[in-house]
């Protein structure tokens, strides 16, 4: 993860956390429930601060491949950008993300096993609301999970 666009305002510089924009605490609510009504390896979905959150935590209770535990971090602003953080026990990562960005897509995938900064590809999320992004994410994952890879995780459409 970087400094740019960790899980949290904390980790942000000034500047770049406003550009995001104001996190939409409602919004991280209506996420963690739908993301707990619909995968079954939830074990915990929590907000980093019940009256002001800035990143909603998902524990998973299996990786993709050969990780054993994962987690989703997910920050959501009032102005429709978001950020998604996949990690594992193995200390694999991925992105999906829609953010202003410079040289980069307003949606934009930070592949694995790192999800570097630079270079970033297209989304394969092309859907902007709260609950049709979730569920693309779930989707993905679910996909990468499913076929214990990474290959093919940034490769659906419309949406996925």
């Amino acid at each position: 993860m970087t400094d740019d666009e960790g899980p949290s305002s904390d980790s942000q510089p000034a500047e770049q956390a406003e550009m995001f924009g104001p996190i939409d605490a409602g919004a991280l609510r209506e996420i963690r429930d739908l993301v707990v009504d619909q995968e079954p390896l939830v074990e915990e979905a929590s907000l980093d601060e019940p009256l002001n959150p800035q990143t909603l935590s998902i524990e998973l209770s299996d990786g993709i491949g050969v990780a054993d535990t994962a987690r989703l971090d997910i920050r959501w602003s009032l102005t429709g950008n978001y950020a998604a953080h996949y990690t594992d026990n193995q200390g694999r990562d991925f992105r999906f993300d829609c953010h202003a960005k410079p040289d980069a897509p307003r949606q934009h995938f930070h592949p694995p096993p790192d999800a570097p900064s630079r270079p970033v590809e297209p989304s394969c999320i092309t859907v902007c609301e709260a609950s049709l992004v979730t569920r693309a994410i779930l989707q993905r994952w679910r996909y990468a999970y499913t076929n214990e890879t990474f290959d093919g995780l940034n490769d659906a459409e419309n949406p996925p």
